[in-house]
C-alpha cells in the first residue's frame, strides 16, 4: 500500500466523520422539533454560531466542516439547501400579510441578497419562484 493510497483513504474517512457529526446535529434538531423540546445546549450553540457566520457571508462548507479536501470531490448539497431555505424564509417573513412592516418581494430580495453576499439576487428570485412549498417563514433542514 502506497503513501498516496493511505492519505486518500484517510481524507475520505475524515470527510465521512465530519458529515456524520453534521447529520447527528441535524437529527438532534429534528427530534427536538418533533418532541417540542428545547435543543440540547451544545447543538443550540453550534447552530447559532454556524448560522450567524453564514449570514455574515462565510462559506457554509467551511463553517460546517464538510469541505472535501481535494479537488474533484462533489460537495454535499446541504450548502445550497441552507441558502435556499434561509432566503425563502426571509422573503416569506418579510412579505407576510400579518407582518407590521409588509415589504414588497423586490425589496425583500434586495435585502437578502445584500445580507448574504454569496446569494445573488437572480438566484434568490429563481428559487423563490421555483418551489412554492418553501414560501413560509419556518423550515427544516435535512432528510425529507
Amino acid at each position: 500500500m502506497t503513501k498516496k493510497t493511505t492519505s486518500n483513504e484517510s481524507s475520505t474517512a475524515r470527510l465521512i466523520e465530519r458529515q456524520r457529526r453534521l447529520w447527528n446535529h441535524a437529527e438532534a434538531i429534528e427530534l427536538a422539533q418533533v418532541r417540542g423540546t428545547a435543543l440540547p445546549a451544545d447543538v443550540s450553540e453550534w447552530l447559532h454560531r454556524a448560522l450567524k457566520n453564514i449570514a455574515c457571508g462565510e462559506d457554509a462548507n467551511e463553517i460546517f466542516n464538510v469541505v472535501p479536501e481535494k479537488q474533484g470531490v462533489r460537495k454535499d448539497g446541504l450548502l445550497s439547501e441552507i441558502r435556499q431555505k434561509i432566503t425563502a424564509g426571509y422573503i416569506a417573513a418579510a412579505t407576510e400579510k400579518t407582518s407590521p412592516e409588509k415589504k414588497k418581494t423586490t425589496t425583500a430580495l434586495d435585502e437578502i441578497s445584500s445580507a448574504m453576499p454569496a446569494v445573488k439576487r437572480t438566484t434568490a428570485r429563481k428559487n423563490w419562484n421555483k418551489v412554492s412549498t418553501d414560501r413560509k417563514p419556518t423550515f427544516t433542514f435535512g432528510k425529507k
